[in-house]
C-alpha cells in the first residue's frame, strides 16, 4: 500500500488538499500531479527499526549498539534522538535505490527521503499527544515505555496537529512534508545527506526550468513588439502608396521599401524559429550535465561585443556562450568541462576565470565556442 498526501503551504499555513491510500503495483496513480516534488517515506518490512538507550551525537556509536558488525556501505540509515533513547531505522541501499529508479522512470521527482517512523520527530512540537498510531505501529515518546510497538490491527484514527486533522494512515507522510518545508530536521544519518542532494538537484532543475521559460518569454516578447512595430510602419507605407500613386518614381521607391520590409519580416521569423530551437537545445545539453556540486549563476547566449551606445549598431558575438557559477568540487568541475567539450556542437571550451572570492567560494567563468 502507499499513502499519498498533497499539502499546500499558503501564507505560512498548511492545508491538506487531497489524500489517497491505494495498492501499489509499480505504477503511480495517474490522478496525481507529477510536476510537483514528492517526499518518499519508506515504512515497509524492508525497513528495520530499533530503539536503543542513549542519544550519543556520534552516529557510529548508536549504530554499533543497535546493529553490531554491519557493513554500512550497503545500508541507508536514519536516527531520531529523543530525551534518553534513540530510534534507528535502516534499509538496504539496493532496495531504496530501486524504488527511486522506479519513480524516476514514471517522471516522479523525489526531493527527500525518510525511513520508518523517524519523520514523526517533526510533529512533536505541534501536538500535546505523546502516542501515535501509524498503519501498523504504535509510537510513544513517553520514554518509560517502549517507543515502538507493532500492531496487528490499527483502527482509523484522526490526530489534531496544530489545529489540522491528520488521519493516522497519512501521519508519517504529513510529518515528512512538514520537515521538508521547515528544513530544520534534527534527525541524522546518510539518508538525510542523500535527501539534501535530492533537494539540491530539485532546486537546480526547478531554477533552470523557470529560467528557460522566462528567457524564451522575453525573446518572444521582443519579437512580438518588433512585429507590431513592423505592422505599424507597413500600414503607413500602404497609405503612402495610395497617396503617391501618380508619382512613378515614388511608387518605385515604395515598392523597394516593401521588399526590404518583407525581407526583414522573413528574417525575423527565421530568427524566432532558429533562436528558440537552437538555444533550447544548447541550454538543455549544458544544464543536464551540471553536477550537484556546481551552481550556475549566469548564462549568456551570444554576448554583446561592446556596450550599447546611441547611434551605433548592436553587435553580438556569434556562436559564443558565456557560463559563470560556483563549484564546491574541482574534480566535478573538470569532469563537467570534459563532458561539455565532447558535445558535437562545441568547437572550443576556454576557462576565462577560476578562483576564490572574499567569502572563499570558488568562482568560474567559461567561454563556449560553437561550431
Amino acid at each position: 500500500m502507499i499513502a499519498v498526501l498533497l499539502l499546500e503551504n499558503k501564507k505560512e499555513e498548511l492545508r491538506i488538499l487531497k489524500k489517497d491510500k491505494v495498492n501499489y503495483n509499480g505504477t503511480f496513480p495517474e490522478k496525481w500531479d507529477k510536476k510537483i516534488p514528492y517526499i518518499l517515506t519508506v515504512n515497509t518490512n524492508q525497513v528495520i527499526q530499533k530503539e536503543v538507550a542513549g542519544v550519543d551525537l556520534v552516529d557510529e556509536k548508536l549504530l554499533h549498539k543497535a546493529f553490531p558488525n554491519t557493513n554500512w556501505d550497503e545500508f541507508y540509515f536514519e536516527i531520531w534522538r529523543l530525551e534518553t533513547k534513540s530510534i534507528i531505522a535502516i534499509s538496504r541501499k539496493t532496495y531504496i535505490e530501486s524504488l527511486l529508479e522506479d519513480y524516476t522512470k514514471q517522471e516522479i521527482v523525489i526531493a527527500g527521503i525518510h525511513l520508518g517512523v523517524c519523520s514523526l520527530s517533526e510533529i512533536i512540537a505541534y501536538t500535546d499527544n505523546d502516542t501515535f498510531m501509524t498503519n501498523h505501529q504504535t509510537v510513544s515518546w513517553n520514554e518509560t515505555n517502549p517507543i515502538l510497538t507493532p500492531n496487528t490491527e490499527t483502527p482509523q484514527t484522526n490526530y489534531i496537529i496544530n489545529e489540522l486533522s491528520v488521519q493516522n494512515s497519512h501521519l508519517v507522510a504529513f510529518s515528512s512534508v512538514l520537515g521538508f518545508l521547515s528544513q530544520s530536521s534534527q534527525n541524522t544519518g546518510n539518508t538525510i545527506e542523500y535527501s539534501q542532494k535530492q533537494y539540491d538537484n530539485y532546486l537546480q532543475r526547478n531554477f533552470f526550468s523557470k529560467g528557460l521559460k522566462v528567457a524564451i518569454g522575453i525573446v518572444l516578447g521582443i519579437l512580438l513588439i518588433n512585429f507590431f512595430v513592423f505592422s505599424h510602419y507597413y500600414n503607413l507605407s500602404q497609405e503612402t502608396d495610395v497617396n503617391l500613386m501618380l508619382n512613378k518614381s515614388s511608387l518605385e521607391e515604395i515598392s523597394k521599401t516593401k521588399q526590404r520590409m518583407l525581407s526583414k519580416e522573413q528574417k525575423l521569423k527565421n530568427v524566432m524559429a532558429g533562436v528558440q530551437s537552437q538555444s533550447t537545445s544548447i541550454l538543455n545539453e549544458i544544464t543536464k550535465r551540471v553536477p550537484s556540486s556546481i551552481l550556475l549563476t549566469e548564462l549568456v547566449y551570444q554576448p554583446l561585443e561592446r556596450k550599447i551606445k546611441a547611434k551605433e549598431a548592436i553587435i553580438a558575438s556569434d556562436k559564443i556562450i558565456i557560463v559563470s557559477g560556483t563549484t564546491m568540487n574541482n574534480q566535478d568541475f573538470t569532469l563537467w568541462i570534459e563532458a561539455i567539450e565532447k558535445l558535437k556542437w562545441i568547437d572550443e571550451v576556454v576557462i576565462t576565470h577560476f578562483g576564490k572570492n572574499d567569502t572563499h567560494e570558488t568562482l568560474f567563468t567559461i567561454k563556449l565556442t560553437l561550431k
